[in-house]
């Protein structure tokens, strides 16, 4: 029985994992850990590895709603109502980690700003007209831009990138019925987490590369001569870039899940992800939109009131008190938002993955055969 949680449908030439593949990732499976996997060494299902498990009969069916959503198509709203059912399903994952790991990330920010927040304070202040900086709270100190620094920044990009790979796993168990518990997510993730890490920066960068790539280019036409033919075409080429940039983006948007769920290289994942997305990109687009509009909305209601607090501290009194009674509010509530946000928004794409792959592929049955499978 493998460790790995493999979607891959049986026979279907997308599904091959590369070289980049973990060990003992064998193409053609589905499980889910030692918690109801399915057995690579069971006896073969129908032609096509589509038909009822063996020796289930005629009498069999598929359970239409083992885990968190049903088995079939899902609509945009069956998938967000997915995302808080993954959070509910299982909260010492989804919320407990979430809590950890940005609570650590948050904890660490504190203890290195006064190495790097003074030095940068400075550098922000020295920037700023004297104009800007006049007056209570005018002036940047060390708190005030505490968690910018590069190394903090390093720690929250593989903090945040290998805890989307747990909650993606725990989702994708859900989907099916199973709780795996966190240690046994960490097996599963911890082999890939430079795979990931890669994926999360090449998925950051390259997008924001077209927009600036666009922009280059329309600036190109400054070289004419005319003022006028440069503005129009930095704007027309920093809008061909965002246009290219949202493309990619929504493109890409499913690797990290193919990566972990499938086994897959970064390229390799990259290219999974763009062929579930070809052919249903408007609709993609706009589940990620509503992901992120209501994603937003919780963040703001608890982020906005958070700096407006900070802020009559700030002017009410001065000194550093003051200054780390308003960063421990602003930071506090905005790593509630973190742990709140970031379970919901993960949840979508697992689930959104999965629904693409039903319409596509018919996994509804292979995920129908695996809920069923008792569990050890």
């Amino acid at each position: 029985m493998t460790e790995q949680q493999g979607w891959v449908r049986p026979g279907d030439p997308d599904g091959r994992q590369d070289d980049a593949a973990p060990a003992g990732a064998a193409s053609g499976s589905w499980s889910v850990g030692a918690h109801g996997a399915q057995d690579a060494s069971a006896p073969a299902a129908p032609a096509g590895g589509w038909g009822p498990p063996p020796g289930a009969g005629s009498a069999w069916s598929a359970p239409q709603r083992p885990g968190i959503v049903p088995l079939r198509p899902l609509g945009a709203l069956e998938l967000l109502e997915g995302g808080f059912r993954a959070i509910s399903a299982n909260p010492r994952v989804m919320l407990g980690v979430s809590a950890v790991v940005f609570g650590a990330v948050a904890v660490i920010s504190l203890l290195l700003a006064p190495l790097f927040g003074g030095a940068l304070a400075s550098f922000v202040n020295d920037s700023l007209p004297a104009e800007a900086t006049a007056g209570p709270g005018g002036d940047f100190g060390a708190l005030d831009v505490a968690g910018v620094d590069p190394v903090t920044g390093v720690v929250s990009l593989v903090a945040t990138t290998v805890l989307t790979g747990l909650l993606v796993l725990s989702v994708s168990a859900s989907v099916i019925g199973r709780k795996v518990p966190a240690d046994e997510l960490w097996r599963r993730v911890r082999g890939r987490v430079l795979a990931l890490v890669g994926l999360a920066l090449l998925t950051s960068v390259a997008p924001a590369l077209l927009v600036l790539l666009g922009a280059g280019l329309g600036a190109l036409l400054l070289l004419t001569g005319s003022t006028s033919a440069g503005v129009i075409g930095i704007v027309l080429g920093t809008l061909l870039g965002v246009a290219a940039a949202v493309w990619l983006t929504v493109s890409w948007s499913l690797a990290a899940v193919a990566l972990l769920l499938e086994g897959r290289g970064v390229l390799s994942a990259l290219g999974r992800s763009t062929r579930l997305v070809r052919g249903t990109f408007w609709r993609v687009l706009g589940v990620l939109l509503l992901t992120f509009v209501l994603s937003s909305i919780a963040t703001s209601v608890l982020v906005v009131p958070a700096g407006l607090v900070a802020g009559v501290i700030q002017v009410a009194a001065s000194g550093g008190a003051a200054d780390a009674a308003a960063l421990f509010i602003t930071l506090l509530l905005s790593t509630v938002a973190s742990v709140l946000v970031q379970p919901f928004v993960s949840a979508v794409r697992a689930l959104l993955y999965t629904d693409l792959r039903i319409r596509q592929e018919g996994l509804d049955v292979e995920l129908a055969r695996a809920a069923a499978e008792p569990t050890s």
